[in-house]
């Protein structure tokens, strides 16, 4: 094997086995693997690096399931040979090794002959495959259980649908008018070779469609007059329907984006008690509100549980875009792939998620919530809301986007879904809810 593979398939095996065994996003792992092997880089591009390393993440149950079929499972996961079946029924598909072809042909000619079992292309494996849930989720790479789940939701075409979408990354800007205007971002970034398309529902939002270098190297990111925020992240803001004079609580506040965008719509006219469980994370808050140009004189910072906090004031509206399972981000990160197969972790978010319902519930006096979670899963959405309507009323939250799933035919219609097929966002749930 030349050094060029064999290289490739190291970095990228070191790169899986962290995901795995560490539970830590695809960036990360990369980021810990390239500090401790340094030299990859000298021998394989960066960009190759980050974007096979990626991908072999985002392929892992369809390589997963290829290498038991070939192998047997002999030996247990070999995170190399993983690897290097990847190079040989992706590899040739990879706009990132075009010009490194050669290389991973002769390592595909070379496999293929060592290989117990006779396979030349992916999609004979799939044919081996009779149950169509589970030839979706070794074609898409998703765990069989999520598969299944969503068909039973919404059917095997549309969650092939939205599974293809949610495999790939969508980026969104919204232009912060505290600071600039979008007609000027909109021209500066297309004269840097960014490429966006006008949101017809939210007036600062950008979708990109194009762009030639790293976006997070733009200067206008690092001076505060644009955000990278989904689409669908804004809607919950909107949802909100924050205006001057509000006194808002947010309860799991950390990063800081949508206080940003509160604060912008507001046109810093609000009062904000931004709460998170993190001192950390806090500190970082307060960083992203000043870069932003938020007033600070009308954010409270508050290191506590919101699980147990309760404010001490009259409140009007509180925001709680709860911690999920990120099932709707899997695009901006594989790696929610792999723990989407642990249910120790999945287990722990309903869970989380309820307490902190509860506790919205309890605070003094008469306010909206608005719920919200980046899950595709009817556990962290529709079933979290049927828990409270003893408790709320459910408000139709005037923002754009489908109604819940139709099997929970009792809410469906008052809650909203954002999906990457169908809005080219990331999958979000949002519900809005008035206390008794």
């Amino acid at each position: 094997m030349d050094k060029f593979i064999r290289v490739l398939v190291d970095f990228s095996a070191k790169v899986l086995y962290n995901v795995v065994t560490r539970h830590i996003s695809h960036d990360k792992a990369f980021q810990h693997v390239l500090r401790e092997y340094r030299k990859a880089s000298t021998v394989v591009p960066l960009k190759a690096l980050y974007w096979i390393s990626h991908d072999i993440v985002a392929d892992y149950y369809t390589i997963k399931y290829v290498d038991k079929l070939i192998y047997g499972g002999k030996g247990g996961t070999s995170f190399k040979r993983m690897a290097r079946l990847w190079l040989v029924f992706r590899g040739l598909e990879s706009e990132h090794l075009q010009e490194f072809i050669d290389n991973v042909e002769r390592l595909r000619r070379r496999l293929l002959r060592s290989m117990p079992s006779k396979y030349s292309s992916l999609e004979e494996i799939l044919d081996t495959i009779d149950d169509p849930v589970e030839r979706l989720a070794v074609e898409l790479s998703y765990p069989t259980w999520l598969v299944r789940t969503l068909v039973g939701l919404v059917g095997l075409e549309a969650t092939r649908d939205l599974l293809t979408a949610l495999n790939e990354e969508k980026w969104w800007i919204r232009v912060n008018t505290l600071k600039t205007d979008v007609d000027s971002i909109a021209e500066r970034l297309l004269d840097k070779g960014v490429v966006v398309r006008r949101d017809t529902d939210l007036d600062y939002m950008l979708e990109v469609l194009d762009f030639n270098e790293p976006l997070h190297h733009l200067e206008e990111l690092w001076r505060g007059e644009i955000v990278f925020q989904d689409k669908a992240s804004a809607m919950v803001v909107e949802a909100l329907e924050p205006e001057p004079g509000d006194i808002i609580l947010d309860m799991t506040a950390a990063p800081g984006i949508k206080d940003t965008l509160i604060m912008q719509l507001t046109d810093n006219n609000a009062h904000i008690i931004a709460v998170d469980v993190s001192r950390e994370r806090l500190r970082r808050t307060r960083n992203v509100l000043k870069m932003y140009g938020a007033d600070p004189s009308k954010i409270e910072l508050v290191h506590a549980d919101s699980t147990h906090f309760k404010v001490s004031k009259r409140i009007d509206k509180i925001l709680l875009d709860a911690p999920c399972t990120s099932s709707g981000a899997i695009g901006k990160d594989p790696a929610i792939k792999l723990h989407l197969n642990d249910p120790s972790w999945i287990e722990k978010f309903p869970h989380l998620q309820s307490k902190l319902l509860e506790n919205a519930l309890m605070q003094p006096g008469h306010y909206s919530i608005v719920y919200a979670v980046c899950s595709i899963l009817h556990f962290e959405g529709e079933e979290q809301i049927i828990r409270i309507l003893n408790k709320a009323s459910l408000v139709l939250p005037r923002i754009p986007g489908t109604e819940g799933y139709s099997v929970y035919s009792g809410i469906s219609r008052y809650v909203r879904r954002f999906f990457p097929h169908l809005h080219r966002t990331q999958g979000f749930f949002i519900a809005k809810l008035l206390k008794h």
